[in-house]
């Protein structure tokens, strides 16, 4: 029978799906056999089909199973309205379902990876959160992850804490992710004066890396509804955007600031041909208009020169960005062993793996 391995966090997008990636090749490397599972998937909206797009990757990439997809996720509940898609009549039909596909596939492993929801918030109202569903599947130690780069971290875990005190459940440890390099040694410093106090150890620290963390121009063009004018610079739509930058100034005011940053979506108005040429001097990843405008020919021809790819979204520049925001960047089969390279001398093994 396997051992889970749960991961869960009290915040989103802390990197739950890239840990999972990373653990799982290194269990590898070592000769375990390792199997992958999220209990709730979440489907990218309501009218798609019910694939989560992180399950499917790990299907196709990190080749963790020839098992169907409905034993790796056995549930699926959209993001959008989720509230009204399930009530707590499911509760025992959705228990029982992850229950039984979980120990179907335990079967199968030394190791299973379990990935929990965005939050252990999430899905309480109806009984099947995390902390639900590790009982369920008698796992009584959860992997805890934090990315928050400021002494508000120590909020964050005395609250999980006192949480899974009151649910009866403990904490294996903490997986500090995605931290500030310069924020290691504050976090060293908790660990002496607060964290261990408590008997919570530490598994290990990850650095941010925008080699991960950076989204790729498509997953801006896709975030945004946006459309790509001038074919010719398609092949940098796989390029990253380290940084986003609105132009609303002059050219010599926004030069200031492109000559500060690199790899820089550039967000400006359509009609605004002096910031998109003096953005197109600089390191830009992609141009993004706003309001649905055009630019002026002779800004795409600068950009098809700088094979910069310029991309018309239909918002304005609030909504844009408001959308820019929600991207979760994906991770391509070729940057795999980036990640391992991340998490194999980060983490302590016999923390997590005990």
């Amino acid at each position: 029978m396997a051992k889970g391995i749960y991961l869960v966090s009290l915040n989103e997008r802390v990197g739950k799906t890239l840990l999972s990636i990373g653990i799982i090749q290194k269990l590898k490397r070592d000769g375990k056999k390792v199997g992958y599972f999220k209990p709730i998937g979440t489907p990218k909206s309501t009218f798609t089909n019910k694939a989560d797009t992180d399950v499917g990757f790990l299907q196709s990439c990190v080749d963790i199973t020839e098992l169907p997809y409905d034993l790796l996720s056995p549930i699926s509940i959209p993001e959008c309205f989720y509230i009204d898609l399930i009530n707590a009549d499911k509760k025992e039909e959705f228990i029982d379902r992850i229950k039984n596909a979980y120990q179907e596939e335990a079967k199968q492993y030394d190791y299973i990876i379990i990935e929990g929801a965005q939050s252990i918030k999430k899905y309480i109202r109806v009984g099947v959160d995390d902390v639900s569903i590790a009982k369920a599947l008698d796992i009584n130690d959860l992997v805890y992850i934090e990315t928050e780069s400021s002494d508000k971290s120590i909020d964050n875990i005395f609250f999980t804490k006192r949480y899974f005190d009151y649910r009866d459940i403990n904490i294996k440890g903490i997986i500090f992710n995605k931290i500030d390099h310069d924020y290691f040694a504050r976090i060293k410093e908790l660990q002496e004066e607060h964290i261990r106090r408590y008997d919570i150890p530490i598994i290990g620290i990850i650095g941010k890396s925008l080699k991960l963390l950076a989204p790729r121009v498509s997953e801006i063009k896709e975030a945004i509804g946006g459309t790509l004018i001038n074919e010719a610079a398609s092949s940098s739509l796989e390029n990253r955007s380290e940084t986003y930058l609105v132009g609303a100034m002059g050219p010599q005011a926004a030069l200031r600031y492109l000559r500060q940053v690199k790899k820089v979506a550039f967000i400006t108005g359509g009609d605004r041909s002096d910031l998109a040429l003096t953005a197109l001097n600089e390191d830009i990843s992609c141009l993004i208009l706003t309001g649905f405008m055009k630019p002026d020919t002779s800004v795409i021809t600068a950009a098809n020169n700088k094979n910069v790819p310029i991309i018309i979204s239909p918002s304005d520049t609030y909504t844009t960005l408001r959308n820019m925001e929600k991207i979760k960047p994906g991770i391509q089969e070729d940057e795999i062993e980036l990640v391992l390279d991340l998490v194999k001398d980060a983490l302590d093994w016999d923390i997590l793996l005990k």
